[in-house]
């Protein structure tokens, strides 16, 4: 295949394999306790995460360049100009105003405190400890699959009679040159622990 011919996407891979480990196996995961699994379900406590975060454009995130903007930071773009290391998941609002996509900060890193980046778009947040309900599927990550979980895990948190809070989450796992069948995708939502008190 000659460069010309070779598709954004596949340019984006090829970026992401030069600084980056092969598989999800490779990265340090945002850690979390299982409360109770019901087969492609979970309920799950999450302990405060830092996070970097940066606006999404008004496209699918895929098409604009949140992610780069989040890779450039941990690339060494941050006023200590260090390296830091890939995790997972990457998280994107999936409704709502402001929508951001976020990388989680390593626990050292948190630890020692998350460098500011270097330009202004970019911020160094925590999200607080919480409950989700999360659904875990594989394939796709277009908008027309996205939606398809939103409304699977919005049918299951009213079957269970759980109460959410706010706007769902994406959290994706992989490399994007992963083939879509072996990805691991989940759609999350807070929930109030109370609600599961029956």
């Amino acid at each position: 295949m000659k460069f010309w011919m070779i598709g954004s996407g596949t340019l984006l891979a090829l970026m992401f394999l030069a600084g980056c480990k092969l598989t999800r196996a490779g990265y340090e995961s945002a850690g979390y306790k299982v409360v109770r699994r019901s087969g492609a379900f979970e309920i799950r406590d999450y302990p405060a995460l830092t996070l970097i975060s940066t606006l999404m454009g008004a496209r699918r995130p895929t098409d604009d360049d949140s992610f780069m903007k989040l890779f450039r930071y941990i690339g060494g773009a941050n006023e200590a100009e260090v390296k830091i290391a890939m995790t997972t998941p990457v998280f994107s609002d999936q409704g709502g105003t402001n929508r951001q996509m976020s990388f989680v900060v390593p626990k050292k890193v948190a630890a020692a405190g998350a460098p500011k980046a270097q330009r202004d778009d970019i911020t160094v947040q925590t999200r607080p400890a919480g409950r989700y309900a999360v659904y875990r599927f594989s394939g796709s990550r277009g908008t027309e699959r996205a939606a398809s979980a939103r409304q699977t895990l919005a049918e299951w948190i009213a079957a269970e009679k759980l109460q959410s809070i706010g706007e769902p989450q994406m959290a994706n796992y992989d490399p994007p040159f992963t083939p879509a069948f072996l990805r691991r995708n989940e759609m999350m939502m807070r929930v109030k622990e109370e609600s599961m008190e029956r």
